[in-house]
């Protein structure tokens, strides 16, 4: 599991604990707060922004998380909030590191830049333009859509006490965000799965395999953007997301065909593995 933004470094705490057998929990690759401006705020030198990098490696982050836009729950704007010379500074300082940099962009603007830039993966861009996908194939960019939690915010706005009109808004960014996944999977763009899961919606998370489905995928491939593509967006191809010598004895069964039906792999989990130990058992 990737996680990319946590307060006061508790993802890296959570990573450590579990790695060392004192809680159970997924592997996980940290990225500690992302950085963020909100449009309006003073401006940042380049400079600041790579020293903010460098403290974050040295706290021991596996990513560094960068905010290029406006965007996040009810709000589905899109208004770039770091500019191409800033987001170069935090790749450049990120890869100096020897860290791999997500850019969270929910609209076009900030997405073209933040691939310029170099950025390792793309989270949740929308109404991308044929050039930008274009340049993401050329430079084997990762894009993680992240279309279902929009889906699940619409459902649950009143648990989250979002405005009412908010759910047009959400529904609509999901059909855009929808429409520019399968231009990108048409043009050859490398896709992860990622959820944008917060609050409650953890346990929904490979719900957004069946947007991959519907968004041109077969199962199979749906299922290679969350396993294969998944480790190689981490830089674990050589451990992680198949089942072969060597690797991670990281296993999930389930009851039924999924490449007959991407339901079974949301649905139908009954047994889990994770190196070697298994974690979960529901076939009783």
């Amino acid at each position: 599991m990737r996680d990319l933004n946590a307060s006061n470094y508790a993802d890296v705490a959570m990573r450590d604990l579990i790695a060392s057998g004192a809680m159970q929990g997924p592997r996980m690759f940290v990225s500690g707060g992302g950085l963020f401006r909100r449009p309006g705020d003073a401006a940042v030198s380049g400079e600041e922004l790579a020293k903010t990098v460098d403290e974050r490696a040295n706290a021991g982050v596996d990513w560094i998380k960068m905010f290029g836009s406006t965007g996040s729950g009810q709000d589905v704007t899109g208004v770039q909030t770091f500019s191409f010379e800033q987001m170069k500074a935090a790749v450049e300082a990120a890869h100096r590191n020897g860290k791999r940099i997500a850019i969270h962009s929910y609209g076009p603007e900030g997405a073209r830049d933040a691939v310029r830039a170099g950025a390792d993966t793309l989270e949740h861009a929308t109404d991308m333009d044929a050039a930008t996908i274009q340049e993401m194939v050329a430079r084997k960019t990762f894009y993680v859509p992240t279309i279902d939690h929009n889906r699940f915010y619409a459902e649950n706005f009143k648990v989250l006490n979002f405005a009412p009109e908010s759910v047009k808004n959400l529904n609509g960014f999901r059909e855009r965000n929808l429409e520019t996944a399968r231009l990108a999977f048409k043009a050859g763009v490398r896709f992860a799965m990622g959820s944008d899961a917060v609050r409650s919606m953890f346990g929904e998370n490979t719900r957004e395999l069946g947007w991959f489905v519907k968004a041109g995928m077969t199962p199979e491939q749906a299922l290679g953007a969350a396993t294969r593509n998944g480790a190689e967006l981490l830089g674990q191809e050589g451990s992680l997301g198949a089942l072969r010598a060597g690797y991670f004895a990281d296993i999930v069964a389930v009851e039924g065909d999924p490449l007959a039906d991407i339901r079974v792999v949301i649905e139908k989990v009954r047994w889990v593995m994770k190196g070697g130990e298994v974690v979960v058992d529901k076939t009783q």
